[in-house]
């Protein structure tokens, strides 16, 4: 996996350096920036994954840095942005075991968040003949093939193209015309993404999602509803244990 990008935006001297050296020791590639002028030249230039805002910031600069990254990178490329859980300015804070505390707070926070960032940009570059593996399940498109935990599960092709589009891109929510083209489904059989409002209407794609729950068993939960949009696999980052 390629390395992550992160970064800090705050006040010159503010307390995050602390943050930043911690991210570096976890292997994340760290960029500091001093206001939000910097940091939106910062995030042109280097277009990082997450971007991380000092609540030293004013409101009003913080919410003009968001809109401007996200009119100048798209939305496909806009990174994940937080806001700093600390209680305000820290800058006239000097107590280390807070700036340490803070530190692998917040750091645990960005891994995690910076797995999932990379995992959403990772639906641009698809490769349709990858093995794909998440929670014990495994996925051959060369031989058509799925296991979970090892015993082979028996997928119809519509199903097998479903669960390949989800499992390819974990954590990521993907509406039912996504759906739909991912099946192969001719487009003037699809269903449009309005007729959410008809309500007795079969969704083709919920009656597939079901099936496969059911043959996924006890894992079956792991294909998540997203009520009014769709359906998104869980992250691998999900503690499964407790389905044992």
């Amino acid at each position: 996996m390629a390395q992550r990008s992160i970064l800090i935006v705050e006040k010159a001297g503010g307390p995050l350096h602390t943050v930043a050296h911690n991210l570096q020791q976890t292997g994340c590639h760290v960029y500091l920036a001093s206001g939000t002028r910097d940091g939106l030249q910062h995030a042109m230039e280097f277009v990082p994954d997450v971007v991380v805002l000092s609540r030293s910031l004013a409101e009003v600069e913080t919410l003009d840095l968001c809109r401007s990254i996200l009119r100048n990178l798209g939305e496909d490329a806009t990174p994940a942005i937080l806001i700093a859980p600390t209680g305000g300015d820290l800058s006239g804070i000097d107590d280390p075991a807070h700036d340490s505390r803070l530190a692998e707070s917040l750091a645990l926070d960005l891994l995690a968040q910076s797995v999932k960032t990379l995992t959403f940009r990772a639906r641009q570059t698809i490769d349709t003949k990858a093995v794909l593996e998440c929670h014990g399940i495994r996925l051959d498109p060369r031989f058509s093939l799925v296991e979970m935990d090892g015993n082979r599960l028996d997928l119809t092709p519509t199903e097998f193209r479903l669960l390949q589009a989800l499992l390819a891109r974990p954590g990521h929510v993907l509406t039912r015309a996504q759906l739909e083209e991912a099946a192969g489904l001719p487009a003037k059989d699809r269903e449009p993404e309005t007729d959410s409002e008809n309500a007795s209407r079969t969704r083709r794609i919920d009656v597939h999602v079901k099936s496969i729950r059911g043959k996924l068993d006890r894992k079956g939960i792991l294909i998540e509803t997203v009520r009014g949009v769709g359906y998104r696999f869980r992250e691998p980052a999900w503690n499964i244990t407790s389905l044992g």
